[in-house]
């Protein structure tokens, strides 16, 4: 947890329309502007893992990704390719992470990210030493367990740990109910209510509403759920509120076609007589590329890869809106900015069954330090050389060990079946005849199909996962030729 973030709490100040219960704009400073911002850099798995902290049996966010995250949770460490696999899908993080802890109030309640040595020294003072992010993984030099943790030694300045992270503090910030963030400027300020519908400020009321934890998963929750997620998180059971439903988008992606040739082969099986999905079974690497899902940022979904036309309408608003502020003038630097529209994983190797062009952070060098002192082994890790350390230390290059055998997470005999909503599980000789019987459907009655999945096809099984429980049925079913 951020330092103080399970106490910190701050005010907003509210527009509220007066009969209708609803929020016509907030005014914020930079810590809640921060701590929205903060929600771009998340991955998916770690906005599902939030939000069902927040459960709600009658909302159920993000369509089928709850379904994913929990099979990946459920499947048994068998199925990697290595013991550390599953934690470091289950867990991705972004380059961002340890800079969020800086946030006055947090969302993600990740520990810092912590790093790993093998625990035999010599491991650790060879050329090509490694280093982990999971103490489940294993040495590749002599086999033991890298479970020695030591310290990573920035020598960078660090800015003062309330002074924000994102946005200036010198800016004050205007939030309508649909999240798009302008810099508070009096003189727009009646063009606001106009476009907002307001016809004379004696429509209006001013409030105070007070932010803390709860709240930003509120708000996350109500972005992803509804078109006005301000009147959600302080009016939850406003009349106003209306749920957020936006069709598929059939544009989607296209920009990015030519930059990946990558195909995958999946196995369909429909019903004949109701051209209806059953299930499929897939090999490990199309199950891989589902999980890789998880460790999408958010902000890269929505820019990158559906150019700010995603089903989550508010969330386009807040990245087209970060996307058009002046950088060192509203948000501190170009390359905080970067951080923001262009979320970049950090400490992991991408899957090589990922269709989707990820962005992956390149560390420069590291450098693991190691002396023996009275007290036993000493280690710890800089970005450069540290030539104010211990007199009889010693230091070599290390770098990131890459947790995957021959480019995979998931191990390559591996097979699974999927259900149309996501839940996936291995594949047994019985799997198929008992899935047959549980949807009552008589044997003579299936139609088997592979069908060949590349990035096109795999945008629209995502934009499909976000918004539905019937994922390849409104994506891939409808490129099926049933015969009746």
């Amino acid at each position: 947890m951020a330092l103080n973030a399970s106490r910190s709490k701050f005010s907003l100040k509210l527009m509220v329309h007066k009969d209708e219960k609803r929020v016509i704009f907030a005014e914020a400073d930079s810590n809640f502007v921060d701590a929205l911002f903060s929600i771009m850099t998340l991955p998916l798995a770690t906005i599902v893992r939030l939000l069902r902290k927040v459960p709600d049996e009658k909302l159920k966010p993000i369509g089928s990704l709850n379904n994913l995250y929990q099979s990946l949770l459920d499947l048994s460490t068998n199925c990697f390719s290595s013991e550390e696999n599953k934690w470091l899908m289950l867990y991705p993080k972004t380059s961002s992470h340890d800079a969020c802890r800086k946030l006055k109030l947090n969302i993600n309640d990740e520990s810092p990210t912590k790093y790993f040595i093998c625990q035999n020294i010599d491991c650790s003072r060879r050329s090509g030493a490694h280093f982990c992010t999971c103490n489940l993984a294993r040495c590749i030099y002599c086999g033991m367990t890298m479970n020695l943790e030591i310290n990573y030694k920035d020598t960078t300045v660090v800015s003062n740990v309330f002074s924000g992270v994102f946005a200036s503090d010198m800016t004050n910030f205007i939030i309508t109910d649909d999240l798009r963030v302008i810099p508070n400027c009096p003189s727009s300020m009646v063009q606001l209510l106009c476009e907002l519908g307001i016809p004379a400020v004696s429509f209006l009321d001013e409030m105070t509403f007070d932010i803390g934890l709860d709240q930003i998963l509120n708000l996350l929750k109500g972005a992803i759920l509804f078109k006005n997620p301000l009147t959600y998180m302080v009016f939850p059971s406003s009349p106003s509120i209306c749920d957020l439903v936006k069709p598929g988008q059939e544009t989607l992606l296209k920009h990015l076609t030519a930059e990946t040739s990558k195909s995958l082969t999946l196995t369909v099986t429909v019903q004949k007589s109701t051209s209806k999905f059953l299930y499929a079974e897939a090999d490990s690497d199309f199950v891989e590329f589902l999980f890789g899902f998880l460790e999408i940022p958010l902000g890269y979904m929505i820019g990158k890869l559906m150019n700010s036309s995603s089903c989550f309408e508010s969330l386009n608003n807040m990245y087209s809106s970060i996307s058009s502020m002046t950088a060192g003038e509203y948000i501190k630097s170009q390359d905080l900015k970067n951080m923001l529209l262009d979320p970049q994983l950090m400490h992991t190797k991408l899957s090589e069954k990922q269709i989707f062009p990820l962005s992956v952070f390149c560390d420069s060098k590291s450098y693991c330090h190691t002396y023996m002192s009275p007290l036993g082994f000493y280690a710890y890790m800089t970005r450069s050389v540290d030539r104010e350390g211990h007199e009889k230390e010693m230091f070599c290059i290390c770098s990131l060990k890459d947790s995957r055998v021959d480019g995979r997470y998931l191990k390559a005999s591996a097979k699974f079946m999927v259900t149309d909503d996501l839940v996936i599980t291995p594949l047994s000789l019985l799997s198929s005849i008992t899935m047959l019987s549980k949807l009552n459907v008589p044997l003579n009655d299936v139609e088997v199909h592979k069908v060949s999945i590349g990035i096109k096809e795999g945008l629209e099984i995502l934009d499909a996962s976000l918004k539905s429980f019937s994922t390849f049925t409104d994506s891939i079913l409808k490129k099926i030729t049933v015969t009746r």
